[in-house]
């Protein structure tokens, strides 16, 4: 860096070099018994690992991981933000499912990405300490995230990320990384008993439970029992020409993500024409 100017201002400092910021915690340990908190924070560590082999991310330098007992957070350049976003991810979801449903105790897990400065200072106090760190924190421990976890099935949905606002609009909105904004819901994180109200955007890999009723409702009016506005005629307009026949109602399945299998009903066809008359006939 380049030396910073003596200008005789006291309160002038350099600004620390900007990192990414990532955070994981497990959903309900404090629960656990104590014999149980060791063998989880290694899980969790060996899945955030391998997850990150598999996103081909397994080289990236991770600056002053800290291993919370139930979760991790390290720093890294904020060059493999993008990826971290996409497919980091939907790889440590991967991970989580196959993790759930085999003989071990299940996991689940809030995950939030932040980018901000921090100071590096190896080996001493402080070392990555600053606003930007403990923001990635709070958005981890948000309540969005927290409710949306609740509603969700445990083995169907393991993981809902939560990324800053700062990383939504620089990395997603920018066309970095391979999720579209689409994907992302906007919240406002708020920490109960904390001073911090951000906006912040939520993408889940695999969604679940009223996830799917709420998208479902959302297109379909009737799904959730209101009925669809029909447009006031104003008085004194003509009639408006007589639609045609709306078809027979058909079967719709909406899908966030996954497969979908629909069937199809063929219904009988039935054909009616007046009898035949012969024009001689009395």
């Amino acid at each position: 860096m380049t030396k910073a100017p003596r200008t005789g201002i006291p309160h002038s400092s350099p600004l620390p070099p900007h990192f990414g910021i990532v955070a994981v915690d497990a959903m309900g340990s404090t629960r656990l018994p104590s014999i149980a908190q060791g063998p989880l924070s290694a899980t969790i560590t060996d899945l955030v690992r391998r997850a990150l082999e598999a996103a081909e991310l397994g080289d990236m330098s991770r600056e002053f991981e800290t291993n919370t007992g139930d979760g991790l957070s390290f720093g890294c350049d904020p060059a493999w933000v993008p990826y971290l976003v996409s497919p980091f991810v939907d790889e440590l979801n991967a991970h989580l499912l196959r993790h759930n449903f085999g003989p071990q105790p299940p996991v689940r897990l809030r995950m939030s990405l932040h980018i901000g400065p921090l100071p590096i200072a190896p080996g001493r106090a402080g070392d990555g300490n600053a606003a930007a760190r403990g923001e990635s924190q709070r958005l981890l421990d948000s309540e969005p995230v927290r409710r949306r976890l609740r509603e969700t099935d445990p083995r169907a949905t393991p993981l809902v990320a939560i990324v800053s606002d700062r990383v939504y609009d620089t990395v997603v909105r920018g066309g970095y990384c391979g999720l579209p904004p689409a994907r992302f819901t906007e919240v406002l994180a708020e920490v109960a008993g904390k001073d911090f109200r951000q906006t912040a955007w939520m993408y889940v890999p695999t969604p679940s439970g009223d996830m799917l009723r709420q998208a479902a409702a959302t297109r379909d009016p009737a799904a959730s029992g209101q009925t669809p506005a029909v447009p006031h005629q104003a008085r004194g307009a003509a009639d408006p020409t007589p639609a045609q026949a709306a078809p027979p109602p058909g079967r719709h399945q909406h899908v966030e993500c996954g497969v979908a299998v629909m069937d199809c009903v063929v219904r009988d066809l039935h054909h009616h024409a007046a009898p035949r008359q012969d024009s001689d006939r009395p």
